[in-house]
């Protein structure tokens, strides 16, 4: 670990790194930022790609490598770029803030040389050698300086946070960090916006309404262009559509949220209602909620907020990894050949579907609620800033 300065108490700044622009909170990753962020309050400091953020006092920077959408998502290495670092190391000599929060491995770049650094922690979205060594191969280039540079980082910080004890336990594993530097704050949901009648009573856009009046309403949301939410897209469109469109032709209808537009071909029966202001008038619209993830690491926030909802949902193990729930109960776990059947099962069992998405409900507001599960953020982060 590295040497420490002594950063005072925790009335002094923290600064957040973060390679996105966290302005609109539209991807699961940015809603749990954001969750901290409300936790860390004014004391913030942010910094990320322009344009700064309409409420926090923010150091903005340009460019942002993430505008370019070929292959890898290129903001990973916003702050490798020299004019980017230099601004990030200046702002630490003159601010000297109490705490340094990374959004990622990545934000560590500029750091990696500077000596007698305040505390710094990792809030790790995943395990990313593990989600990158999936798509490429464990021995690809790519993956093995992934898997280098992720094991540098999560050695030197002063703390790591992970989203579920799976994660947990292989950061300790794979790169023998002791289990007092790594805690698990779960992904989690606020439920007041979730349970607050007006807003899921509010309409969706009347011209989606029309499309999907008097069908059985399946749902997908997230970032259009992540690679697992890509891989969910092509099955959902190639494979589960047509599935079901060919045992029950007209019944059923997929609405999927978010953006930018997705470079699938869509089937006849999918919907793209694009980025929407209020997504929670959208997952209330849905009859069933849907998951099919197949790589990546890290807790999907899009099957906490289904349940929030209410909503039954169906997702394979992979997307469900770290959720602690009971599938026939909470949700419906199922492989790829099962998800059209299990499907057509809960439309076929209404009662059951809104057993299921009550006991989901159930479970997100008693384990997975931000106003409890922040609490383990504010532990380790007030201890850091004490010493």
């Amino acid at each position: 670990m590295k040497q420490r300065a002594s950063s005072g108490g925790c009335t002094e700044d923290v600064l957040v790194l973060s390679y996105w622009n966290l302005n609109d909170p539209s991807f699961g990753g940015a809603r749990r930022i954001q969750a901290l962020l409300d936790l860390l309050g004014s004391r913030v400091v942010l910094c990320q790609p322009a344009p700064p953020h309409p409420r926090l006092k923010t150091r903005a920077f340009r460019p942002d490598l993430g505008r370019r959408k070929i292959g890898i998502n290129w903001g990973m290495f916003n702050f490798l770029v020299p004019t980017t670092a230099a601004r990030v190391r200046r702002l630490l000599r003159s601010d000297r803030p109490a705490l340094i929060v990374l959004t990622s491995i990545w934000a560590y770049l500029p750091l990696r040389r500077m000596p007698d650094l305040p505390p710094v922690v990792l809030d790790a979205h995943d395990v990313l050698g593990n989600a990158i060594a999936e798509r490429f191969g464990e021995n690809h280039l790519f993956t093995r300086w992934v898997r280098s540079w992720e094991k540098r980082v999560v050695r030197q910080v002063d703390h790591v946070f992970t989203c579920s004890d799976l994660d947990r336990t292989e950061f300790m594993n794979r790169y023998t960090i002791p289990a007092e530097r790594v805690t698990t704050v779960s992904n989690g949901v606020d439920m007041h916006l979730w349970g607050e009648a007006e807003r899921r009573a509010k309409p969706i856009d009347s011209t989606v309404e029309k499309e999907v009046k008097d069908a059985v309403v399946l749902f997908f949301m997230g970032k259009l262009d992540y690679q697992p939410n890509r891989q969910a897209l092509a099955f959902l469109a190639d494979r589960l559509m047509p599935e079901l469109e060919g045992t029950d032709k007209g019944r059923f209808k997929l609405l999927v949220c978010g953006g930018p537009a997705p470079d699938v071909a869509p089937h006849p029966s999918m919907l793209f209602a694009g980025r929407v202001e209020d997504i929670v008038p959208y997952v209330c619209r849905a009859d069933i909620c849907l998951a099919p993830i197949f790589t990546g690491s890290g807790t999907r926030l899009k099957i906490l907020e289904y349940m929030a909802a209410g909503k039954p949902v169906v997702a394979t193990p992979k997307g469900a990894e770290g959720i602690s729930g009971v599938s026939g109960e909470h949700f419906e776990l199922v492989e790829v050949d099962g998800f059209a059947d299990a499907i057509r099962r809960l439309a076929a069992d209404p009662a059951g579907a809104r057993s299921m998405g009550t006991a989901g409900r159930q479970l997100v507001a008693e384990r997975y609620d931000w106003s409890a599960i922040r609490a383990g953020w504010e532990r380790v982060l007030s201890e850091l800033c004490a010493d």
